[in-house]
């Protein structure tokens, strides 16, 4: 029987990165750190499976450079490269003169990630009785041919959706026939906040998901699932009305996560691109020379027991061209509204 994840202890694992390995002698070694930074991805990295990642060819690859660094700026550089292999966004190697973390905002062949979001100015001309709150929260009605739609706008989940906001946010709601949550371009954050939200949109306790933590030295050894459910909420409960979510290849970690479980929602359709991704835990381990090499080793699957690492797609996919661009026409908002129309 699979366990059950308690939801108090995976939001705070959510929230932050758990610091797992120390030296108490310092050892400015490049090899012998190499060796260990190595190491510690190779038993503890969670995706070198999922990504066809050769990590004993990496070795092989990279030690001859260790060998011949120069000095600890050259072996820093080295060691930012090996980070950049991994592809994680979740990833990062931190010295005490600089701080380099992976960057996977490009799609798989290396192309850039579509925009789809023009601007908060864009959107704003599709709003009426707009409003932006202390905690930069955009919320205001889309009024279609007499019919009324709330639209928020959260834009980061290290501020949480909660009173006073959350208060005035919900009475446009109570206001509306239907509600467009606007996420595009959110890098994440805490992971409580997401999880927060996303009970006001079930009516029931769901199973969102499955987490699992690397745990041998096999590219597929893992600990047994853990169950992730969420709560309804029973205060604002949003769960009747129908929901657009709006997404795009910006959409990172918590936001990621977010998107995965609340289109699980009866009423919420998600519209626009891809989510980013981001499905694994971060941790922070330190090397002998005290630098921190964070990467993660906790994995987060769907309810199909599916990797979420590459985002998620979207129930209607939409995106917006360079002539809509240039034309401050909001696409996917546009697609929104008309699925909100039909309703």
């Amino acid at each position: 029987m699979k366990k059950i994840l308690s939801l108090l202890v995976f939001t705070l694992v959510l929230g932050a990165c758990e610091e797992v390995e120390t030296y108490s002698e310092i050892d400015n070694g490049f090899e012998r750190n190499f060796d260990v930074a190595w190491n510690l991805i190779n038993e503890n990295y969670c995706f070198l499976g999922y990504k066809n990642i050769d990590w004993d060819k990496v070795y092989t690859e990279y030690k001859p450079r260790v060998e011949n660094a120069k000095d600890e700026y050259e072996f820093f550089d080295i060691m930012s490269d090996l980070v950049d292999i991994l592809r994680d966004g979740h990833s990062a190697i931190i010295s005490n003169f600089d701080k380099h973390g992976s960057d996977y905002a490009v799609e798989p062949n290396g192309e850039p990630s579509p925009d789809d979001y023009i601007s908060g100015d864009v959107v704003e001309t599709y709003l009426t009785k707009k409003r932006v709150s202390k905690n930069k929260f955009v919320y205001g009605l889309v009024e279609c041919d007499g019919r009324k739609f709330v639209y928020i706008g959260y834009f980061d989940f290290t501020v949480k959706l909660d009173n006073p906001d959350l208060e005035y946010i919900a009475k446009y709601v109570d206001e509306a026939e239907g509600i467009i949550l606007d996420i595009r371009n959110n890098p994440g954050g805490a992971g409580i906040y997401g999880i927060d939200l996303a009970g006001r949109f079930f009516q029931e306790k769901t199973l969102v998901g499955y987490s699992a933590k690397k745990n041998g030295h096999g590219y597929d050894d893992f600990t047994e699932p853990y169950k992730i459910e969420v709560e309804p909420k029973s205060d604002y409960d949003w769960s009747q009305k129908p929901t657009m979510l709006l997404t795009n290849r910006k959409v990172y970690s918590t936001a990621n996560l977010f998107t995965s479980i609340v289109k699980l929602a009866p009423n919420v359709t998600q519209v626009g691109g891809r989510s980013g991704g981001g499905g694994g835990l971060p941790e922070t381990y330190y090397l002998p020379n005290g630098w921190a090499l964070v990467f993660p080793s906790n994995v987060l699957f769907d309810i199909n027991m599916q990797h979420i690492e590459n985002g998620i797609e979207p129930d209607v996919e939409v995106h917006i061209s360079r002539e809509d661009e240039y034309n401050d026409k909001d696409t996917i908002l546009e697609k929104a509204i008309e699925l909100l129309m039909q309703k």
